[in-house]
């Protein structure tokens, strides 16, 4: 796990945002923006879940927006922002206020950005990352809850 961190390429802190589709959108400008996916899969986000609901909302306070390869993926990757307002999901109880998106190209290759996910819910790291404001200090969090 590593090997997956987070640059200035892929991370936005207190992103504005008018509503959660808002936020996804502005979440995957940053894989976009990196080659990973195509103009078409932040909309297929979005489409999702308005059809099956908010099943990218994984835990109180986080959202991991992604779709099937299919929908657009150019590439693995991942991106991560805080919400300068958190946004509500339909049929939410707690607002999300830290996104991390992701793309993968098949079922396999994107398995330790999903490790990385796992490990920040685990570890209870949402609210401190919320507020988060630097780089190195977001890195340096995720690092010492490593093995």
């Amino acid at each position: 796990m590593k090997e997956i961190y987070f640059t200035e390429e892929n991370v936005a802190f207190n992103v504005e945002a008018r509503d959660w589709e808002d936020a996804i959108y502005k979440g995957v400008a940053l894989l976009k923006k990196n080659g990973c996916v195509n103009e078409h899969y932040a909309t297929a986000v979005v489409n999702n879940v308005n059809e099956f609901g908010p099943y990218i909302v994984l835990s109180p306070g986080i959202a991991i927006p992604h779709t099937r390869p299919e929908n657009g993926a150019l590439k693995v990757g991942m991106s991560l922002i805080t919400l300068k307002t958190p946004v509500f999901f339909k049929d939410t109880q707690e607002p999300v206020k830290v996104m991390i998106s992701f793309s993968a190209t098949d079922s396999e290759k994107h398995l330790n950005i999903i490790k990385v996910i796992v490990k920040i819910v685990e570890k209870g790291l949402i609210d401190q990352i919320s507020q988060i404001n630097s780089l190195a200090d977001l890195n340096y969090l995720i690092r010492e809850e490593q093995p």
